[in-house]
């Protein structure tokens, strides 16, 4: 199985970590210069609740281009970038398309919504498929990643209904690699359950500085956290879609007692964006749930001010850089 890797921050080294093998090389796409020369060197580190684990740098292949692909002709190339990147990436992969493997799949390792949609044009979607990934990655380094937190297997399966059986030995790749994995076969309600908690936590963890566990705690953020879910809901609902829970309340169930546990003393990627200056992925959350609500005629004031605050965040961060 040859597999593939496009994005070199902490979810793609966390994978990578897990599903790099002796006697079989791992291709790591990065655009960061000192970061691929750091890997070459000294291979991927990964630490934390899933203890210590190394991988030598003979094991992975590491370059920038998107042309390495063609050569190395992968069985699953996964894309770990952040969502804001997504469509540059889409369209610089479109016209390798002819050239790569007929079975090459494609796992959008990514949060948010709609993130199959720039891939549509050059990609079946018997061949676009989804992981939902809820364990905190968290990159010590340029070549050191440490697990944080935990809260669920990796989901990998398909939005589109299609066969996601070919994803299970990927899955008991990343399983046996230090990381549970599973098939999912409704991903549907994965990723919709993936985006209430995104959605809920991340930005307002980046706009308050809090972690996840102190959001939910002190009751005012813990409204708000539960408006944001009360409003995807409703959008949900206006649009046809069903999820495994009957209403917000029995999500909120689950949230608070399953997902917000093991994550409590975890801070949203949002917040480590904004502190950089890098771009968020608010527009694939909140942006997208504030698109798909005035879609159906349906408004989420909640989440739109969320929107609102942290695209005003970015806009401060890059001109303070500037």
């Amino acid at each position: 199985m040859r597999i593939a890797i496009w994005g070199a921050g902490a979810v793609g080294l966390g994978l990578a970590s897990t599903l790099a093998k002796p006697g079989e090389r791992l291709l790591l796409l990065g655009r960061d210069p000192a970061t691929r020369a750091e890997i070459a060197r000294e291979g991927i580190r990964r630490s934390g609740i899933f203890g210590e684990h190394h991988v030598a740098a003979d094991q992975l292949m590491i370059d920038h281009k998107p042309e390495a692909l063609i050569d190395f002709a992968p069985d699953f190339l996964m894309i770990c970038t952040k969502t804001c990147a997504t469509k540059d990436l889409a369209a610089s992969l479109a016209p390798l398309s002819t050239k790569l493997p007929l079975g090459m799949k494609l796992l959008l390792c990514q949060n948010g919504w709609g993130n199959e949609t720039p891939f549509l044009s050059h990609w079946a979607n018997d061949r676009l498929f989804r992981a939902s990934i809820i364990t905190g990655f968290h990159r010590r380094s340029l070549a050191n990643v440490e697990i944080t937190a935990h809260a669920a297997a990796i989901s990998l399966g398909s939005v589109f209904g299609v066969d996601e059986s070919v994803l299970a030995p990927l899955a008991l790749r990343i399983s046996n690699g230090g990381v549970p994995a599973e098939i999912e076969h409704d991903m549907l309600s994965v990723v919709w359950s993936k985006m209430l908690y995104n959605c809920a936590l991340n930005p307002l963890g980046a706009l308050t500085n809090r972690r996840y566990g102190e959001l939910t705690t002190e009751s005012g953020t813990r409204a708000i956290v539960e408006s944001v879910i009360h409003e995807i809901f409703g959008v949900l609902a206006a649009r046809g879609v069903s999820l495994p829970w009957q209403d917000a309340a029995s999500y909120l169930e689950k949230f608070h007692a399953e997902l917000i546990p093991p994550t409590a003393a975890h801070e949203s990627s949002m917040l480590q964006d904004l502190r950089a200056g890098r771009q968020t992925e608010i527009e694939a959350l909140c942006g997208a749930v504030e698109q798909l609500a005035e879609e159906a005629g349906f408004k989420t004031p909640i989440n739109s001010a969320l929107a609102t605050l942290v695209r005003e965040a970015e806009s401060k961060e890059a001109s303070s850089a500037g």
